[in-house]
């Protein structure tokens, strides 16, 4: 008996520090904070996309919203096509396209960010573009239409003005994320699909008097973040 007393301050001890040290191992729970992330994402081109997010925690943090802004570069491969990205064109089943080898573009967009807490630090989510800023070196491409004498190189640049209208009515550079998320504390992963747009304008109109060219595409995307 004597042996379990003087056994029991070191377990009180271990136990303490057992606690603690899960304590430490779970993710902040803050009900606000401030999250930056570092994301690739591939294949049909590389996008870099870096984002600084203000969130709120509601329900003991059990689901997360945040309002913050991403910029993301853009890097396609040799003949890289944008179809016609006017949607009542499309609609009417316009096929002209703009090719352009190795393009280039830049985008700042606020973004919107929901993520819901499964366990632990297991997190699932999406976030999106809403509305922002292109930006890029003009390109010199190849425009073929259907018109005759239309067909041929044509000078182009990225898309001024995004803005999330949804489906074919997107305008610009707009990036979205499907993903899921582990976080270990302050720091964390996450892993998912990215659907991202990127627009070109031509310098001189095509057929039917469209400028508007848009390439869509859906990537692997994985990232870094850290929340403080």
């Amino acid at each position: 008996m004597a042996g379990w007393k003087s056994a029991a301050p070191w377990l009180a001890g271990a136990l303490a520090m057992l606690l603690a040290g899960r304590a430490q191992a779970e993710p902040d729970r803050s009900l606000f904070f401030q999250e930056l992330d570092l994301a690739v994402a591939f294949p049909s081109g590389v996008t870099l996309a870096a984002s600084y997010t203000p969130t709120f925690g509601f329900w003991e943090r059990r689901l997360d919203v945040g309002l913050g802004a991403r910029f993301t570069a853009f890097r396609g491969g040799s003949g890289y096509v944008f179809p016609n990205g006017n949607a009542d064109q499309i609609n009417a089943g316009a096929s002209d396209t703009f090719t352009v080898h190795d393009p280039s573009s830049y985008a700042l967009n606020l973004m919107f960010v929901l993520s819901v807490r499964i366990v632990a630090g297991l997190e699932v989510g999406v976030n999106i573009d809403v509305i922002g800023v292109g930006f890029g070196p003009s390109v010199l491409g190849t425009y073929q239409g259907a018109t005759p004498g239309v067909s041929g190189p044509a000078a182009a640049s990225p898309t001024t003005f995004n803005f999330l209208l949804l489906g074919k009515n997107d305008r610009g550079q707009l990036d979205s994320e499907l993903f899921a998320a582990y976080w270990f504390e302050h720091w964390g992963v996450r892993a998912g699909i990215s659907h991202m747009s990127t627009e070109y304008t031509l310098a001189r109109p095509g057929d039917a008097g469209n400028t508007v060219f848009r390439a869509p595409a859906t990537r692997f995307v994985a990232s870094v973040g850290y929340r403080f």
